[in-house]
């Protein structure tokens, strides 16, 4: 009975650190897409923020859409990202944007949305969202941004 219970506990370590491997490896994508932008907002936004994914565990890859009609994280974080150096063509948007240090991305729910509360500057996305495409989303973040931020 002894053994049954070791093996049962060793199996479950193992499983347990194949899941951690594979959640690292997911967050490690994601990482990577969202680094691909801080060129673009360094040069535009003239801001050098740290971008990290904040809205917990992924359970599928974040660069495929965990449903066919669904669109995939990635690709919504780095449009969320994609309008707000786009915003800061805006000279009023990138003062207001200047004091940022972090940018964190996290679950939401409906199109791409933001706030911004001190030195951090949250984007929500929501693969789920889709009555407009990321494309759409990004456009109208950059006009939202451009409205709300330009007061």
């Amino acid at each position: 009975m002894k053994s049954v219970r070791r093996l049962s506990v060793v199996l479950f370590a193992a499983a347990s650190a194949v899941a951690f491997a594979q959640e690292s490896e997911l967050k490690a994508k994601m990482q990577e897409d969202l680094d691909g932008y801080k060129a673009q907002i360094e040069s535009s936004c003239g801001i050098k923020p740290s971008i990290t994914w904040t809205g917990g565990k992924f359970g599928h890859n974040p660069r495929e859409s965990e449903k066919p009609e669904w669109n995939a994280l990635t690709t919504l974080a780095t449009s969320a990202l994609d309008a707000l150096a786009q915003a800061c063509n805006n000279a009023v948007v990138k003062e207001k944007v200047a004091k940022v240090k972090k940018i964190e991305v996290k679950k939401g729910k409906g199109t791409l949305g933001y706030t911004l509360k001190g030195d951090t500057l949250t984007f929500t996305v929501d693969a789920s969202f889709t009555a407009n495409n990321p494309a759409g989303q990004d456009s109208d973040l950059v006009e939202k941004l451009k409205k709300e931020l330009d007061t």
